[in-house]
């Protein structure tokens, strides 16, 4: 049986929870609801995980839980963006602004997330920390813009597929454990470590995640699923079949031939293989830092991904 994810930091996240509510105030009487719908339906918090576990070493700190706050608004904003770019109409069960406000509107409202993300930021105690934050919401954003211009380009090749993940993924969970290790005041070192650890781990998350896009149901993974197929976006699996079978797969696909029923076994080994090796590689990150608080929590994060992918099965 393993640890949860949160056993441990439950101070932590009770802080984070009445700093994050407390953001509602802030914001016009008309956003007040669109922010108390994104608020109510929190998921695992992973980027403020990530926070307090890079930051990990005693109580919650009012710095240690602003950063954590500011991540996490930075990665909701991420999420309203993409439900508008998806069309999609659930996420962690509820509806999304998306659905229940116009994609207008959610952009906006992301686009405030956004900015209030960088407010808080500009204000804390560290300056580093606006930079951070600052650098991660740009590269987020053109990781984006990057996927979205990929959008039925059969050339895309594998390299630019990781390029597009780690920027939209990958830099904000290294941003979370930057972000943590530094308002902790850990040594170089630790700051390093945690940095590499978060973006092998955001990699391997976001195959994982397009890995859910083709392998699971709506109604098991709480959210609007096949997305990425019917939009002409290709994720790892796929990239993988068109090098193996050559345009005949790409054509099939056009065709509305569901993903599972033409990409290959040996395809899906490989990308479980790819997804293991970028787990592996957060996991050697750490063993600078070994001895430390903070491998004891964030550990518990890859064993959770490599558990989660065992259960897709193709």
């Amino acid at each position: 049986m393993t640890t949860p994810l949160h056993e441990g930091l439950e101070e932590h996240f009770k802080s984070l929870e009445i700093f994050l509510n407390a953001q509602e105030s802030v914001f016009e009487p008309e956003l007040r609801p669109m922010v108390r719908e994104v608020l109510a339906h929190p998921g695992k918090r992973l980027r403020p995980l990530l926070v307090f576990a890079s930051g990990a070493g005693g109580p919650p700190s009012d710095a240690l839980v602003r950063g954590a706050g500011i991540v996490e608004l930075v990665h909701l904003a991420t999420l309203v963006h993409d439900d508008v770019l998806d069309g999609a109409d659930q996420r962690h069960g509820a509806d999304t602004p998306n659905r229940t406000h116009g994609a207008h509107a959610a952009v906006l409202f992301g686009d405030a997330l956004f900015a209030h993300a960088l407010v808080l930021a500009a204000e804390h105690r560290t300056p580093e920390l606006c930079g951070i934050v600052a650098r991660a919401s740009r590269e987020v954003c053109s990781g984006e813009v990057c996927q979205t211009f990929s959008r039925g380009q059969d050339e895309l090749s594998l390299a630019d597929y990781y390029r597009h993940i780690r920027l939209k993924t990958a830099e904000l969970f290294e941003a979370a454990c930057f972000t943590g290790a530094l308002l902790a005041e850990h040594p170089p070192v630790h700051i390093e470590a945690c940095r590499t650890f978060g973006r092998h781990l955001g990699i391997a998350y976001q195959i994982y995640d397009d890995l859910i896009d083709l392998l699971q149901d709506d109604a098991k993974a709480g959210k609007t699923l096949g997305t990425d197929a019917a939009s002409g976006k290709l994720t790892l699996p796929m990239l993988l079949e068109r090098d193996r079978q050559g345009p005949a797969f790409l054509s099939k696909l056009r065709q509305g031939h569901d993903p599972r029923t033409i990409i290959s076994p040996e395809t899906w080994r490989e990308s479980f293989r790819l997804l293991d090796a970028e787990i592996a590689a957060a996991e050697t990150a750490l063993l600078a830092i070994e001895g430390s608080p903070s491998p004891y929590f964030l550990l518990r994060l890859t064993s959770f991904l490599r558990l989660a992918a065992a259960r897709l099965s193709p």
